[in-house]
C-alpha cells in the first residue's frame, strides 16, 4: 500500500469557501496544508490582524489578492508564491470580482 495521497482540487473548492479546508497535516514538524477560496469583497481576517507560529507559503492558482503587513501592501496574483515568515502579522484582501484560489502550507503551525 502506498503512502501517496492525491487529492483533486476541483473537488473541494466548494468546501475551502468561506475557511480554509486542510487536506495534510503533520506532527513532526507541525505543519498543515490546504485549500482556500476568497471570495470577491472578501477580508482574511474580517477584522484586524493574523499571524501564524510558523512560515505561510501560499500558490496562488487563480485571481489577485492584496496582501497586507504593517510594512506594506502586496498584489500577488495567478502563479506566484508568497512566503510570509512567522510572526508576521498581515491580513488578505480580494478586491477584484473574482474568487482567489490558493494552496497553502503552514510549516511550524497556524
Amino acid at each position: 500500500m502506498s503512502d501517496v495521497k492525491l487529492t483533486e482540487l476541483a473537488d473541494v473548492w466548494a468546501k475551502s469557501t468561506d475557511a480554509p479546508l486542510t487536506l495534510h497535516e503533520i506532527d513532526d514538524p507541525v505543519s498543515q496544508t490546504g485549500s482556500y477560496v476568497i471570495r470577491p469583497g472578501e477580508r482574511v481576517p474580517e477584522e484586524g490582524w493574523t499571524s501564524h507560529e510558523g512560515d505561510e507559503i501560499s500558490i496562488i492558482l487563480d485571481g489577485e489578492v492584496e496582501l497586507v503587513t504593517p510594512d506594506g501592501e502586496y498584489s500577488v496574483s495567478s502563479g506566484m508564491v508568497s512566503v510570509i515568515p512567522a510572526g508576521v502579522k498581515h491580513y488578505s484582501v480580494n478586491d477584484t470580482d473574482k474568487p482567489v484560489r490558493l494552496v497553502y502550507t503552514a510549516v511550524g503551525g497556524l
